[in-house]
């Protein structure tokens, strides 16, 4: 039985631009997490801190306005709007950036899956490759990294 390279190279191609999707895809859900994390908590400890410094300056030393303060901020905390809005806006902030970093890697993948002639398909693995292999040894090494810090010029 003889293989047919046109549906080798299909294949490949197909099965490459689904990996690097799914690696990509995983990426940006992870970097948008982040991002939305540390978006929401910042805030809320902004928040919290402006509320700790106005719920401190007592007009006069009062039981009742320490409970009326107390009440607002027992209603305001764990949970406010704009913590909802916060995770959301940074969540699609960090997946943003993610789909930034990954660009090159997106594109490739979609001309190697769409490709509809070899040449395509061809040029899409092989951008892919190399997008890939700098984006490890970018990655993974600090080759394009400024290493010099302490170093007095």
């Amino acid at each position: 039985m003889k293989i047919n390279s046109d549906i080798v190279l299909n294949v490949a191609s197909k099965a490459a631009s689904a990996l690097a999707v799914a690696a990509t895809a995983y990426d940006v859900h992870t970097l948008g997490v982040r991002e939305a994390k540390i978006k929401r908590e910042s805030n809320y400890a902004d928040d919290f801190i402006a509320q700790q410094i106005g719920a401190s300056k007592l007009n006069y030393p009062s039981q009742k306005h320490n409970v009326m303060k107390q009440w607002i901020l027992d209603f305001q905390y764990p949970l406010q709007i704009s913590e909802i809005w916060d995770a959301a806006s940074g969540y699609v902030t960090g997946a943003l950036k993610g789909i930034g970093y990954n660009i090159a890697t997106l594109g490739f993948s979609a001309l190697a899956f769409f490709g509809k002639k070899g040449i395509s398909k061809k040029a899409g693995l092989f951008g892919l490759g190399i997008s890939l292999a700098l984006d490890f040894i970018k990655n993974s090494t600090n080759i394009f990294e400024r290493t010099d810090y302490l170093r007095r010029k």
